[in-house]
């Protein structure tokens, strides 16, 4: 009995190395993303480049919300604020059983995040061009930098049919 508790102990200790050892290897590049997006918050309230650029949504607006609908339990409402919420959280959680709990790399990562960013492209312009730009997220920011500096920038965007 205690030589099974000591081979848990043995293994949450490889787990938590794991872990340990990613946040030595990554805390300044999370820190410097939790800057920049504090940032454009604050002074652009949003935090999406693309957003804050262009007034365009991106490929992932809606994400955050989604994946925050997922994790409360709103699985429909998650689904429909972003359809790759779902995709996105199960990919992750792939990820991460394989990398801490299994302790291995994990096989098809490459494969399943560049169909995941296929899938993204093409669902991205089925609902640009279905609810841009009356559904949430999918609407025009009109205090962007682009029209703020390009003379004529909206008027162009209509011109292309964009708004």
């Amino acid at each position: 009995m205690n030589s099974g508790k000591r081979g848990i102990t043995e293994y949450m200790k490889k787990i938590s190395e794991r872990i340990c050892q990613d946040i030595k290897n990554l805390w300044p590049a999370a820190l410097a993303v939790v800057c920049c997006i504090i940032l454009m918050n604050v002074i652009f309230h949003a935090f999406c480049p693309m957003v804050v650029l262009t007034g365009l949504p991106c490929p992932g607006c809606g994400m955050t919300r989604s994946l925050f609908l997922l994790l409360t339990g709103r699985v429909r409402q998650s689904i429909w604020m972003h359809p790759m919420g779902v995709p996105t959280a199960c990919l992750f959680f792939y990820y991460l059983w394989n990398r801490y709990i299994c302790g291995k790399r994990a096989k098809g990562m490459k494969f399943l995040i560049i169909a995941a960013i296929l899938l993204l492209i093409v669902l991205y312009c089925v609902r640009m061009y279905l609810y841009f730009p009356d559904r949430v997220p999918y609407v025009y920011m009109k205090d962007n930098i682009f029209a703020k500096i390009i003379p004529f920038y909206e008027q162009t965007l209509h011109a292309l049919g964009v708004l």
